[in-house]
């Protein structure tokens, strides 16, 4: 049975040359158009007619977004790189493509590469059941996010000094921006020169011209011993920049490059309606929602005052419909202090609250330190810099020493110094289940 084919290959040669032999029946297959450009492919794609298409790596705006499009209409896709150039080719794998030939190939390569990639099996999806542990030896790097409901319950004060604790225990970890409703973590640290951030990296995975030396680039460290940051988006209308298959992209490549990852997530997890913007669908909730159905573990964050508690508690049942197991879970209750329900032990009280209403027991309660956080936010620093042994600051370490596995440390004692960086081996986090 022939393959029904779409090409996009620019008038090069080996366009001309497949389609001479499918017309000569040399080849099983079959090309049903010849497209000009990208907007011509996608409209061919569309129609729903064709099984494949066979696009040139120099295609003007191929992207991943281009490409999602073209695996929604139901099109296996091959790349088709220039001879020799390394660089074109390993555009097209970043950019998620497994089947790649080159123009040098002949038609009957080409066309078996189109039938590899229409046998494939398709990406699976990941289970919502807790993974299992890592075996013995094995040391795979970690995504942590950070998450919380509306209220500002302290979410990117947990991230950053989260990060930073956990710098000593792991080697290099990457803090990431992700709020796409108002990133604030620029601030908090005191950068006040720009620098490339999210929204510069969201754009080169999109074209698939970032890898891990990139990325490296795109960071900036927050201090010495401190953890690398990827600052979030300067102005909140930027969320199209972060399209959803563009983040997924770029998670695998921050659980690749950096031994930890500790992603700053948003507030809203609700599903909102796709928006279309020039022909461009966009999603401003999927960076959370993906952060934390793709993260490794979520660390829930609960304001300890009643109306905290409330938007916690609802925001805890829409965490669980996304399929995130509890095993995934760790609570870490913010700003708790006395007084606030009525009694001396908070603690107690607050921990009974949420195990009536959740069934989940708190692993960090951070106490009401505002002389350390003004403090740490008047320097542009982490507490552990600008008040360290202050009470907040010790819950945080404490949540971070119980989040890293102990055989990373181990590990980091061997390997201290080359962590990370980009061409040299890495020490890998594992999150405790």
């Amino acid at each position: 049975m022939k393959v029904r084919l779409v090409t996009a290959g620019g008038g090069a040669a080996w366009e001309a040359a497949l389609v001479e032999a499918c017309q000569t029946g040399q080849v099983p297959a079959q090309v049903l158009h010849r497209c000009y450009d990208l907007g011509d492919l996608l409209a061919v794609a569309a129609a729903g007619q064709a099984e494949a298409a066979v696009v040139a790596a120099t295609t003007r705006w191929l992207d991943r977004d281009a490409l999602d499009r073209l695996a929604a209409a139901g099109l296996a896709v091959v790349g088709v790189a220039p001879a020799g150039d390394e660089d074109s080719e390993r555009r097209l794998r970043q950019l998620g493509l497994d089947h790649v030939g080159t123009d040098a190939d002949p038609p009957a390569t080409l066309v078996d590469l189109t039938r590899a990639a229409l046998a494939a099996d398709p990406a699976p999806t990941p289970p919502a059941a807790e993974p299992p542990p890592p075996a013995a030896g094995d040391a795979p790097h970690a995504l942590v996010a950070v998450w919380g409901p509306k209220g500002a319950p302290g979410r990117t004060t947990v991230a950053v000094n989260l990060a930073f604790e956990a710098a000593p225990l792991v080697g290099e970890v990457l803090l990431v921006d992700a709020d796409t409703y108002g990133g604030a973590v620029a601030q908090t640290l005191g950068f006040l020169d720009d620098s490339p951030g999210l929204a510069w990296a969201a754009r080169l995975a999109g074209r698939g011209e970032l890898d891990a030396p990139r990325l490296w680039t795109a960071t900036r460290p927050a201090a010495p011993g401190g953890p690398r940051v990827l600052t979030g988006l300067p102005r909140a209308e930027l969320w199209t920049e972060v399209r959803p298959g563009t983040w997924e992209s770029l998670l695998e490549l921050f659980r690749a490059a950096f031994p930890l990852t500790v992603v700053d997530a948003g507030f809203c997890l609700e599903e909102d309606e796709e928006l279309l913007y020039d022909q461009v669908r966009l999603r401003r909730n999927a960076v959370t929602r993906l952060a934390v159905q793709r993260c490794d573990l979520v660390v829930a964050v609960a304001r300890a005052d009643p109306v905290g508690l409330h938007a916690f508690i609802r925001g805890y049942q829409e965490l669980r419909e996304l399929g995130v197991p509890p095993g995934r879970v760790r609570v870490a209750v913010n700003q708790l202090r006395a007084g606030m329900f009525g009694g001396d032990r908070p603690a107690e009280q607050v921990g009974s609250a949420l195990a009536r209403y959740l069934g989940i027991e708190p692993a960090a309660f951070v106490p009401y330190d505002r002389g350390g956080l003004d403090a740490a936010l008047l320097a542009g620093q982490a507490l552990r810099e600008a008040r360290p042994g202050c009470p907040a600051q010790q819950a945080l370490a404490g949540l971070a020493a119980a989040l890293i596995a102990p055989t990373s440390r181990a590990r980091r004692s061997r390997r201290r110094g080359r962590a990370g960086r980009p061409g040299g081996p890495a020490v890998a986090a594992t999150a405790v289940p």
